[in-house]
């Protein structure tokens, strides 16, 4: 079911969401013509259950969408509507944990997106005579940053997994998500060089957004602190508890 969402969705986020149309938003220049189409699409009904009108999509189905937005860098609250959308004025707490989960997934999309570009470019950037590829400091920045993007993704795909999930695997999602963030960002500045931080190049699109949505909803230090709580108010040992948040 996720590929056959997931593939018009893409297609669709790479029509709209261009990075000249992401840089166009960014500079105010309003995303009322790109969200009609998304509304247009019914993607914003993927959570809410067919028998309201929507598509009736577990968050599991709907974490690789919102993966996608990461990927595409995209400025507007796509995947917030969908939250909004499927919870009541009473589900607070399960919104919130839901947001946390999405500023998750984003940055997932976009580490990915990064670490992509970063080893495109290291094998294609020729510096005195030799690829820069082959450093081995380079390789080495590189796995470690692999390292992070497949944590970022699996700790996602994990909370995703329990359905609409309970504060502490929205705090696993959000805290790993939020402390890689920053690593990842400065990994792939520091492939690129200067050349990154130009207005005209898509990678500081990418940068930009991982500390934006690290920090929305609060970063990792608010998240911790709450999985910490939730650890210390169970009568269990910490082995016992982690075991029965992803059984």
């Amino acid at each position: 079911m996720t590929s056959e969402f997931l593939e018009p969705f893409e297609q669709m986020l790479g029509e709209v969401f261009a990075p000249s149309a992401v840089r166009a938003i960014e500079a105010g220049e309003g995303s009322a013509a790109a969200m009609q189409t998304v509304e247009q699409s019914g993607f914003l009904d993927a959570l809410v259950a067919e028998s309201e009108g929507g598509a009736g999509l577990s968050l599991a189905d709907v974490a690789p969408l919102w993966m996608a937005l990461g990927r595409h860098a995209v400025p507007v609250g796509i995947g917030e509507a969908m939250i909004e959308r499927a919870t009541g004025d009473n589900e607070a707490a399960r919104r919130e944990n839901a947001t946390a989960l999405l500023h998750a997934a984003l940055i997932a999309g976009a580490a990915g997106k990064l670490l992509d570009m970063a080893v495109a470019y290291a094998n294609e950037r020729v510096q005195f005579g030799k690829l820069i590829g082959k450093q081995q400091a380079l390789q080495q920045n590189l796995a470690v940053m692999a390292q992070d993007v497949v944590a970022v993704r699996l700790a996602v795909e994990l909370a995703a997994s329990k359905g609409w999930p309970e504060t502490a695997q929205a705090a696993v999602a959000k805290s790993v998500a939020a402390e890689a963030a920053p690593r990842i960002a400065n990994t792939a500045h520091a492939v690129f060089g200067a050349i990154g931080i130009s207005a005209e190049h898509d990678l500081n699109l990418y940068t930009r957004a991982l500390h934006r949505w690290r920090l929305a909803g609060g970063a990792e230090t608010l998240w911790s602190r709450r999985l910490g709580e939730e650890v210390l108010a169970s009568s269990q040992t910490a082995v016992d508890w982690t075991r029965s948040l992803w059984a």
